[in-house]
């Protein structure tokens, strides 16, 4: 089993970290001085159309999903906070920054004012989820396994069961060609390939969906078998790489005021 583990999960588990040194979170957020705002010709100094000149400049900017407007210093903490992922919902800027406000549609056709700074809250399009983890296994080891008697659904027990912090459920069960199944394992290890897609993709590839009956026969050495799990490593709740994380980010009794228009800050 441990000759297994070398040769069938190593390439895509390298493949699967490597990944997550590019990752980015869910949210993007951009916090721009009212002067600046203010200045930008293009836009005629408007709070709203600052938009489209971000999105211009980052392309990873995607949709815009939340605009406010405060104090500089709390500007900037909310974007760093957002940034790395320390606030999940970035509507939680005004739970945790009470000097920040939202700016609405009619607000966003004024212009800029010169002595605040405004928030622009994007969702990412670099985002990669990782709800899920494939195996691309060559038909030749699925039918050596002799613990399984070479039957292509009973490996599913055999990759649960080296790795059983990392494969959940399964969730699908392919096969194909070697290149269309290496093909289907980079583009769900790598994000955004959820098992809404599978049925549009695996036909694009040319794999096929094994039946349950299907999954009880020995496996073919002329075909490579896909095994998509639920990944065990994957926050859903926090959007992180972190399983079983109980709590994340910012405390709930931070918060970050201002006495006095224009007065010192204070971290509570």
């Amino acid at each position: 089993m441990a000759q297994l583990t070398r040769k069938v999960l190593l390439p895509a588990l390298t493949l699967f970290l490597l990944a997550l040194t590019g990752t980015s979170y869910k949210y993007a957020a951009n916090c721009v001085s009212g002067t600046i705002v203010k200045g930008l010709e293009q836009t005629q100094g408007r709070i709203g159309l600052y938009v489209m000149a971000l999105q211009t400049l980052l392309p990873v900017y995607g949709n815009l999903y939340l605009m406010a407007e405060g104090p500089a210093e709390q500007c900037g903490a909310a974007m760093n906070a957002i940034n790395a992922n320390l606030l999940i919902e970035p509507m939680d800027i005004f739970k945790h920054y009470e000097n920040m406000t939202q700016v609405g549609a009619l607000q966003s056709l004024q212009k800029g004012n010169i002595d605040k700074g405004y928030l622009y809250v994007f969702r990412s399009k670099a985002y990669p989820e990782y709800d899920y983890i494939a195996d691309c296994v060559p038909g030749p080891i699925v039918k050596g396994l002799s613990q399984t008697g070479g039957r292509i659904a009973l490996y599913t027990m055999a990759l649960t069961t080296i790795l059983p912090g990392l494969f959940g459920d399964l969730m699908y069960l392919g096969e194909g060609n070697n290149s269309a199944c290496i093909d289907m394992m980079n583009s769900i290890n790598t994000g955004n390939k959820s098992i809404v897609d599978i049925p549009k993709f695996k036909k694009k590839m040319g794999m096929k969906e094994v039946g349950i009956l299907q999954g009880l026969k020995v496996a073919d050495n002329h075909k490579s078998y896909i095994y998509v799990f639920k990944n065990k490593m994957w926050n859903t709740t926090e959007q992180i790489m972190i399983p079983g994380m109980k709590t994340y980010g910012l405390p709930d009794n931070f918060t970050m005021v201002d006495d006095t228009a224009g007065g010192p800050v204070q971290v509570v």
